[in-house]
């Protein structure tokens, strides 16, 4: 059999307030829409944006994330697993939906803003690592001139230290 893959990379804004429930399991749950807008021009020129919406689910330690961090409009970049789902709505038609099972969770933009005003990055993980976070100070400066390492080995061959 061959080998299969399915991982998606998302950023974009969400639709509504995630909706947390707790299922006879007791594993919670985090249910939110997420919307990505493509722009492009068309042969005659006209502009035309195309939006794609998403219905997003987040599971335990990442559906506590989700409530609690996520708001209406924030943007956020996702890692999951895509799939096809078929549901009947209110008036009986059948329709069908592009499910994101969540598995990293990152907020961007105003999100993420702590009490001073700044940038305070959060990612989140289902990984047992803990996820890289970007510093929210400025990386200082790097040298405009190369830096050569400070090895001699005492003679004029060429040595390798190992």
């Amino acid at each position: 059999m061959a080998r299969t893959f399915n991982k998606v990379i998302l950023i974009g804004n969400l639709g509504r307030d995630p909706e947390t429930r707790t299922l006879p399991s007791g594993a919670k749950v985090t249910e939110f829409s997420v919307a990505t807008t493509e722009s492009y021009t068309t042969r005659t020129g006209e502009k035309v944006e195309q939006t794609t919406w998403f219905r997003a689910e987040a599971w335990e330690r990442l559906s506590d994330i989700a409530s609690q961090y996520l708001k209406k409009g924030d943007q956020v970049y996702l890692e999951g697993r895509l799939r096809m789902e078929e549901f009947t709505d209110k008036e009986g038609n059948t329709r069908s939906a592009l499910r994101l099972r969540v598995m990293e969770l990152n907020l961007m933009g105003s999100g993420g803003r702590n009490e001073e005003g700044g940038f305070t990055p959060t990612t989140a993980s289902t990984s047992s690592t803990p996820a890289p976070t970007a510093a929210a100070t400025p990386a200082a400066p790097r040298p405009t001139t190369p830096v050569t390492p400070a090895f001699n080995s005492g003679s004029d061959e060429d040595d390798l230290p190992f």
